[in-house]
């Protein structure tokens, strides 16, 4: 199963819309990470909340934890190693490896892949692309996915210009 997540600077005012293959919004993602006190939620579309993410350390390396209606909770741990950027989602024992800061990674039970996530620059804006293998990781995915990017992107200030007809000098005097 596919799904399209667009990073978009429109005014969807703290929504990320989840569309599936076929283009229709399956699920929302709503809030931000930008506090240790805010929250990610996950909504379907008919608004009833499938899960959220959350921060519960409050250390210098911070922990997230998952947790989804009618399973149980779920760990986000950055591992320690300063030879690869390696995270571990305890609970469903995936490894997300790859480079998160190209967004090109992939979650890995051992050798087998259970979930690919690659990032593309489309007209409606930075679009995360992520196929996934069993429907019962979707939820977990798409809130690994959102943190993952929250952590390493920076959002995109461009400046602003004036407008074209007026004149512009380098002359100094």
């Amino acid at each position: 199963m596919q799904y399209f997540l667009t990073l978009s600077q429109e005014k969807n005012y703290g929504q990320i819309p989840v569309a599936d293959e076929t283009g229709h919004i399956c699920f929302i993602i709503r809030g931000n990470l930008e506090n240790p006190n805010h929250t990610l939620y996950l909504y379907d579309f008919n608004n009833q909340e499938i899960g959220r993410l959350f921060r519960d350390g409050v250390g210098i390396i911070a922990s997230f934890t998952i947790d989804v209606v009618r399973h149980s909770l779920v760990k986000v741990h950055k591992m320690n190693s300063p030879a690869a950027n390696v995270f571990y989602i305890s609970g469903l024992k995936y490894l997300v490896t790859g480079s998160i800061k190209k967004g090109t990674y992939k979650f890995r039970l051992g050798y087998k892949t259970v979930a690919s996530v690659n990032t593309e620059v489309r007209s409606s804006g930075v679009t995360l692309c992520c196929e996934i293998s069993k429907p019962e990781d979707v939820p977990f995915i798409l809130l690994t996915t959102i943190l993952l990017t929250q952590w390493h992107v920076t959002p995109l200030k461009l400046p602003t210009f004036p407008p074209l007809g007026q004149n512009i000098s380098t002359n100094l005097n």
